[in-house]
């Protein structure tokens, strides 16, 4: 009888000790709009405009089945280059939204888009994309003299 009850509880000490290990990283919640507002300080948007359902779909080409929710700013501004979108994905389908914006940064970067605004390239060229468990970031600066380093520490304080 002592050996079954030590047994469990060895059993019950070792799921819990499990359940502890788990990643804080996923379970973290986070505003999308504060994200946004936040790399905004740092990267301000010419004449912005919300991102829609349409962008993320048709210009992004974002999986929407992928996506829980979504905010985010883009230039309306045709010599601007600055966008910011924070997405919060479907559980376990960060990876495959990091992806599909990886996509999007390639098409804006090297596909000649932006061919009349090589700054507008530049700056797409070095976008930033940044995952934290389910939520990605994306962050294209401004050609308007927006540094990557303060958009850098701007997503670190807003991803902490």
């Amino acid at each position: 009888m002592k050996k079954i009850i030590a047994i469990a509880l060895s059993a019950a000490v070792l799921a819990l000790g499990l359940v502890g290990c788990g990643s804080q990283e996923s379970s973290k919640a986070y505003n999308l709009n504060d994200i946004v507002t936040a790399v905004e300080s740092a990267n301000p948007i010419a004449n912005p405009r919300d991102v829609d359902d349409n962008f993320i779909t048709l210009d992004m080409l974002l999986t929407k089945d992928n996506i829980e929710e979504y905010a985010g700013k883009v230039s309306n501004d045709q010599a601007d280059s600055a966008l910011i979108v924070a997405v919060k994905a479907v559980e376990g389908k960060g990876d495959a939204v990091k992806t599909e914006m990886e996509a999007y940064k390639t098409s804006i970067s090297t596909g000649g888009l932006y061919a009349e605004f090589a700054d507008k390239e530049a700056a797409a060229k070095d976008a930033r994309i940044v995952q934290q468990g389910d939520y990605v970031v994306m962050v294209v600066a401004n050609t308007n003299g927006a540094d990557y380093s303060a958009i850098d520490t701007a997503l670190d304080e807003a991803l902490k």
